[in-house]
This record gives C-alpha cells, sequence and structure tokens, in this order.
C-alpha cells in the first residue's frame, strides 16, 4: 500500500507525510510477483483507524463490498479489479481532537481474469457480486500508516508497510526453523 503526492500516481511520497485536513490522498494497493496476464487484484474493504489496529473498535470505512463508501463523497474509486494494482483517494480526516493519527487498512484478494468477473459495478445499486467462485484466490490484509494530521507542515513521510495477515505465517515460520536450530544447540 502506497500514498502518493499526486492523482497520476507518479510520485510517491517519501520520508515523513503530514496531511492537512480535507486533504485529498492518493493511495495505490499493488500485489507484486503474479503474472499480470492472468490475476487482478481486487480491494474488498479499506477502513481507517486512529491506532494501528485493524479491528479496533472506531473505525472508518472507505471501500465497503469493493466500492466506495456511500456515505463518505470524499472516497474515489479509481482503480480495482482490472489490473495487479488498485487505487482510490479519499478526503483526510481525523477520529478527534487529540488523535492526530490515521492508520489505512485494507482486505484484499486476487482474482482470475478469465473468470471477467473481476470488477464490480458501482454505479448500479447492486454492488456485490453474487458470489466467489473459481475467480476467487488468494487473500490477505494490509495496513499502512500513520498518516499524520499537519498545520501547514510540508514534511513528507513513507509508511511503514505491514502485512498483518502474512504476520503470523513469518512468525510460525521462523518458530520452525528456531526450534530445531536450538535443540540441535543444546546437544553441544
Amino acid at each position: 500500500m502506497i500514498p502518493y503526492q499526486d492523482d497520476e500516481f507518479t510520485r510517491p511520497f517519501t520520508g515523513r507525510v503530514d496531511a492537512e485536513l480535507d486533504q485529498e490522498m492518493h493511495v495505490e494497493v499493488r500485489v507484486e510477483g503474479v503474472d499480470s496476464r492472468q490475476f487482478a487484484l481486487v480491494m474488498d474493504m479499506c477502513w481507517a483507524t486512529p491506532v494501528n489496529d485493524p479491528d479496533y473498535s472506531l473505525r472508518w470505512d472507505l471501500i465497503l463490498s469493493e466500492c466506495p463508501n456511500p456515505i463518505d463523497d470524499t472516497v474515489d474509486l479509481l482503480q480495482n479489479g482490472v489490473s495487479t494494482s488498485s487505487r482510490f483517494s479519499f478526503g483526510m480526516f481525523i477520529f478527534t481532537a487529540n488523535s492526530t493519527k490515521l492508520y489505512l487498512h485494507c482486505a484484499v484478494h486476487l482474482c482470475l481474469l478469465s473468470s471477467n468477473r473481476c470488477s464490480t459495478d458501482c454505479s448500479s445499486g447492486h454492488q456485490r457480486r453474487e458470489g466467489r467462485s473459481l475467480d476467487f484466490h488468494d487473500s490477505a490484509s494490509i495496513s499502512m500508516g500513520p498518516l499524520v494530521l499537519s498545520e501547514g507542515n510540508t514534511d513528507k513521510w513513507v509508511p511503514e508497510q505491514v502485512k498483518v495477515s502474512e504476520a503470523s505465517c513469518l512468525c510460525g515460520s521462523l518458530m520452525l526453523i528456531l526450534v530445531p536450530l536450538m535443540s540441535v544447540l543444546t546437544h553441544f
């Protein structure tokens, strides 16, 4: 998940970014290492929290059922389900006066392009697909942040990239390596 300074997605933020209230934020979510001729990345849901916890009880939905939240007119879904990257923008906000940080989270999946069912028509009243079949592949959740509310400061930032759903796999893999290693070392 990468924030950009421009609506053409050509200038990613580098360093710390302090955003102003209502500033349009441009975000790209992309997957690398998959065949772009076969798969598309689909953002199922994206939401914001005031802390770095995707399960935090206080949250604001930006993308719901692969479409912009209908009660937030600052959200614009620019690309979803057509390539290995998806893009959206939204107006910067804060949850409370004493919370100046915003964390973004997205639930995504890979979709088989040959199914012709990877993108949703968000302009219609019926946004959700009838169901997922063979078009639905690996899913994951990712987080980014913080986006920090500023008072005119123009410093730039790069978000910490956190792969929430893959963290447990990584820890499990490390344990599989460390346990046998520790048992070998204790024999010496």
